[in-house]
C-alpha cells in the first residue's frame, strides 16, 4: 500500500471548538490542534500558515515580530544538492519550524555517483576540489578520485550530519501543481516498488535532479534487436565479462572517454562509432598534479596518464597541515587546450576527432588515456552515422557490417534543461507549455509564473567552469533564504518576474556575441542546438556566486497571505520578550563599529561577562514595564537603576556594592547590593506588567 501524506491539520479557534481548515493566524498562542481521534491537543510552537479568504478584516496578529509559520518543503533528489539542502536547512532555519523530505527515485541515495558504475567512472575535477566547501577530505586516494569513492563521501556526509532522516526513497515525483489559495504546491508520486501513486503537498518545492539525470538510449533503428548483451553507460551491467570479447562503443562524450581506455584492457576487440568530432585536453589541474605531487617521478612525461595515488605522506600531511592543504585546494589551475597525443601517423583519425570549431564551443573533454587508447591495435575508430543495428552487431551508414558480443551505449542523457517531472502553474499550464521551444529561468533558479519553486544549478548557471559544488551550495543557500522570507513574513508565494529574466537574458545575449560558445556546434550549452542562445553564465564562478549571494526580491513579484504586508509586524515584541531573553533585547550595544545581528546577541568589548550581561539589561530594562497608555512604569526600580548607573560611570564594577540613600518600594533606606544583585532584582520586578487598572498582571510575553 502507498504511504499516506500528512494532512494539513485542523485547528479550533481559542478554543471555542468549531474546525475550521487553516482559517486561522497560526501563530495565535490560543491555537490548539485537533488530533485524527478528534482530541484537542495543545498545538506545537510553529504551525502551518492559515488560509485567508480575500474579504478577511485585517487585525494585528498575536506574535512577536517575524514569527516563522512553519514551512513544509519538498526536493526532488537526494544527491549532491539534497544533502546539502539538508545540511544548510539545520544550520540557517529555525529549529521546529520547518519539515523537508528528499523524494528520490532510486533505492539508495547519491544521485549521478550512485547511478554510474561504468569502467573507469571518474570525476574530471580534482578530488581535493571535489567536497562541499566546508567539508574538505584529506584522505583521497586518487588525485582524480573514482566513482565508488565519491560515492562513499557522501554516504559518510550523511551518515555524519544524520541526513538519511529527511529521505524517502524508491519514490519518483510525477506531477506538482500549484495551488494559488492555499499556497502549497500538490504532489503526485509513484512507489517505484509496487507503482501506486499517492500524493503530498509542501509550500516550496527544490528540484535538486540535476541537469544530466535522465539516461536515453540512442535513437537508432533496430537498437533493441541486438542478440547480445546491451546497456547504456548509466545503466551498466556488472554481469557481463568483456574478457575476450569482441565489444561495440557508441559516442564520443565523457563517459566513451572514461570507458574506452578501461574496456581496451580488458576486451579483445573494441570498435568506437564516431559521429561527430570532440576536443580532449589533458585533466583539469594537470599542472599542480606534476609540479606538486610528481616532481619529477617517473610518468612526469606521459601526457596520457596523469592518474596520481596519494601516497600516506600527502595524506599525513593534508590531515595534519590544514592551512596547507587548504592552499593546495586553492592552486589547482584549470587548463583548456588539448595534446595531440596519438603519435606519429593515424592520419584518418586525427582529421575527424579534431573539431574546426575552437575548443570551450562544447565542453571539452579531459580524457587521459582516451586518445592513447583509440590508437591500440585491438580498437577500431568507426566514422560517420549508424544505419541500424541488427541482431550480429552495427550496420554503418556505407552498408558495412560490423559485428560484436557486446554492445555499449556511452550516449548520455536528456539534458535536464526541462524536468523530468510534470509543473502545472495556477493558470493550468505545464512549464513545457509556458516555456514553448525556448529555456525561461532566472539565474539558473526560478521561474516566471511558477512559484516557490526552485531549480538547483539549472540551465543559465554556470557549468564549465571547474567544480560545479559550489555552485551548488549557494544556490541552496538562495533558495533557503528566500524560503526564510516567505515564512517569516508571511509569504504565501513568491515567483520572478518575466522582464527581470528578459533582461538577463538580454545581457547573456550580449555577452556572448564573442565568447567561443556562439561557434557553429551542437552543445547542450544551447539545449543541443548548434545556433540557440547560450544558456550559460556569463562570467566566471565566482563572478555567479557574487551575482546569486544575496536573492534581489526586487526582481520577484509578492503575494502576501494576509491584507496588510506587515502583518508579520505583529503585537510590538520581539522573540526575545517570549523567551524572556534580556541580553537579545539589547544586540545592539557594542564596544566597537562592526556588523550587528537584531537576532544575535553578539560578544561587547567590555572588561568582563559580568559587564557586558549588566550594561545589556541596564540599557533594555525600561522596555520590560509599560502602562496600558504606553508611558514607562517601574514604580521602586528607579532609584537601583539610577545608582547603577551612577556607579558604572564612576568606574565601580558590577559586583561591588552598590550604596544610595534614596528609598526604595521594599522601604529600605539604603541598599548594599551589587549591581548584579540589582539588575537582577529589576529584571523580575518589570516582568510584571501595569494594567489599566494600575495593578500588576502576569506579562503577556
Amino acid at each position: 500500500m502507498a504511504p499516506q501524506a500528512a494532512l494539513e491539520p485542523e485547528v479550533v479557534v481559542n478554543g471555542e471548538g468549531k474546525p475550521v481548515l487553516n482559517d486561522i493566524a497560526p501563530t495565535n498562542a490560543a491555537v490548539k490542534q485537533v488530533n485524527s481521534n478528534g482530541i484537542v491537543a495543545e498545538a506545537s510552537e510553529f504551525h502551518y500558515p492559515p488560509i485567508i479568504q480575500e474579504a478577511t478584516r485585517y487585525t494585528v496578529l498575536k506574535q512577536y515580530h517575524s514569527k516563522p509559520t512553519k514551512l513544509r518543503v519538498a526536493c526532488i533528489g537526494a544527491g549532491a544538492s539534497g544533502l546539502c539542502l539538508a545540511y544548510k536547512m539545520e544550520r540557517t532555519m529555525v529549529q521546529g519550524s520547518w519539515e523537508l523530505t528528499l523524494f528520490e527515485k532510486n533505492a539508495h541515495f547519491g544521485g549521478t555517483w550512485y547511478e554510474n558504475t561504468y569502467p573507469g567512472v571518474a570525476c574530471d575535477i580534482p578530488s581535493p576540489l571535489y567536497t562541499f566547501s566546508w567539508d574538505p577530505k584529506p584522505d583521497w586516494t586518487h588525485y582524480f578520485a573514482y566513482g565508488d569513492e565519491i560515492q562513499r563521501y557522501f554516504e559518510d556526509f550523511a551518515e555524519r550530519h544524520g541526513s538519511k532522516k529527511y529521505m524517502k526513497l524508491n519514490t519518483r515525483v510525477v506531477e506538482g501543481r500549484w495551488d494559488e489559495q492555499k499556497g502549497v504546491w500538490c504532489l503526485t508520486l509513484e512507489d517505484q516498488v509496487t507503482k501506486a501513486t499517492w500524493h503530498d503537498w509542501c509550500h516550496c518545492l527544490i528540484n535538486g535532479t540535476g541537469i544530466l539525470n535522465n539516461w536515453k538510449w540512442p535513437e537508432i533503428a533496430g537498437l533493441h534487436d541486438f542478440a547480445g548483451p546491451k546497456m547504456h553507460s548509466a545503466a551498466w551491467d556488472h554481469s557481463v565479462d568483456f574478457a575476450g570479447k569482441t565489444v561495440g562503443v557508441i559516442g564520443t562524450g565523457s563517459t566513451s572517454v572514461q570507458i574506452v581506455p578501461a574496456l581496451q584492457k580488458e576486451a579483445q576487440e573494441v570498435k568506437v562509432f564516431m559521429r561527430s568530432p570532440t576536443w580532449i585536453s589533458p585533466p583539469f589541474g594537470g599542472g599542480v598534479l606534476e609540479q606538486d605531487l610528481r616532481k619529477g617521478q617517473e610518468g612526469n612525461a606521459q601526457p596520457g596518464n596523469r592518474q596520481y595515488k596519494f601516497t600516506d605522506a600527502d595524506k599525513d600531511k593534508f590531515k595534519s597541515d590544514p592551512e596547507y592543504y587548504l592552499k593546495f585546494r586553492f592552486r589547482n589551475e584549470i587548463k583548456a587546450e588539448m595534446e595531440r597525443r596519438m603519435g606519429p601517423g593515424h592520419e584518418k583519425l586525427k582529421e575527424f576527432i579534431i573539431p574546426k570549431w575552437a575548443p570551450g564551443c562544447r565542453r571539452i573533454s579531459p580524457g587521459d588515456g582516451y586518445l592513447e587508447a583509440l590508437v591500440q591495435s585491438n580498437v577500431e575508430p568507426v566514422f560517420g552515422n549508424i544505419k541500424e543495428i541488427v541482431p550480429e552487431g552495427v550496420v554503418t551508414e556505407g552498408g558495412e557490417l560490423h559485428k560484436m558480443d557486446i554492445l555499449v551505449c556511452a550516449t548520455g542523457f536528456n539534458v535536464a534543461f526541462r524536468p523530468a517531472f510534470k509543473l502545472i502553474n495556477a493558470a493550468g499550464h505545464t512549464l513545457d507549455e509556458d516555456w514553448g521551444d525556448s529555456v525561461n529561468l532566472y539565474l539558473g533558479v526560478s521561474a516566471p509564473r511558477f512559484p516557490n519553486y526552485y531549480t538547483i544549478v539549472g540551465p543559465g548557471a554556470t557549468w564549465s567552469s571547474g567544480t560545479l559544488l559550489p555552485s551548488i551550495e549557494t544556490t541552496i543557500e538562495y533558495a533557503i533564504k528566500t524560503m526564510k522570507k516567505i515564512q517569516h513574513e508571511n509569504i504565501r508565494s513568491l515567483d520572478v518576474k518575466q522582464d527581470a529574466l528578459d533582461d538577463i537574458y538580454a545581457h547573456f545575449d550580449e555577452f556572448h556575441k564573442t565568447t567561443v560558445f556562439q561557434e557553429e556546434c551542437r552543445s547542450w550549452f544551447k539545449d543541443g542546438k548548434i545556433k540557440n542562445r547560450i544558456y550559460l553564465w556569463p562570467g566566471c564562478t565566482i563572478h555567479f556566486l557574487k551575482t546569486i549571494k544575496e536573492p534581489r526580491f526586487e526582481d520577484y513579484d509578492i503575494r502576501y497571505r494576509y491584507s496588510n504586508r506587515f502583518a508579520f509586524l505583529g503585537n510590538g515584541e520581539v522573540k526575545a520578550n517570549v523567551t524572556k531573553d534580556v541580553e537579545g533585547l539589547s544586540t545592539y550595544v557594542r564596544g566597537s563599529d562592526h556588523e550587528w545581528n537584531v537576532e544575535q546577541a553578539l560578544n561587547v568589548a567590555l572588561s568582563n561577562k559580568a559587564d557586558r550581561t549588566s550594561i545589556h539589561s541596564y540599557m533594555h530594562i525600561l522596555f520590560l514595564g509599560r502602562l496600558s497608555a504606553g508611558t514607562l512604569f517601574l514604580t521602586g526600580t528607579a532609584p537601583a537603576i539610577l545608582a547603577l548607573s551612577q556607579s558604572l560611570g564612576r568606574g565601580h564594577r558590577v559586583n561591588e556594592p552598590i550604596r544610595h540613600p534614596q528609598q526604595t518600594r521594599a522601604g529600605r533606606a539604603s541598599d548594599n547590593r551589587t549591581g548584579l544583585e540589582i539588575m537582577a532584582a529589576v529584571v523580575c520586578h518589570a516582568s510584571k506588567t501595569v494594567g489599566a487598572n494600575g495593578h500588576y498582571r502576569d506579562s503577556q510575553a
